[in-house]
């Protein structure tokens, strides 16, 4: 399996939002959610919350959860 086809561990989701100054807790507040809420997105399919997550960081949610958002050319 190649590294683009995984998704990412939830701890690079973490770090590629605290590199760019932010928290997982504070884009959910941002985002008018209870402090927490994006966490899920970490660990099962929540597409707004993925969604969020993949604008502040301005990566495709199908590049960070390739599992999730499979190709539409794959067969």
């Amino acid at each position: 399996m190649r590294e683009q086809d995984q998704d990412w561990a939830p701890s690079r989701v973490v770090g590629e939002i605290k590199i760019r100054g932010g928290s997982l807790r504070a884009l959910s507040r941002a985002s008018g959610l209870q402090a927490d809420t994006l966490r899920n997105a970490l660990y099962r399919h929540c597409p707004k919350y993925e969604r969020i997550i993949s604008d502040y960081l301005q990566v495709s949610v199908e590049q960070i959860w390739p599992s999730r958002y499979p190709a539409k050319d794959k067969k």
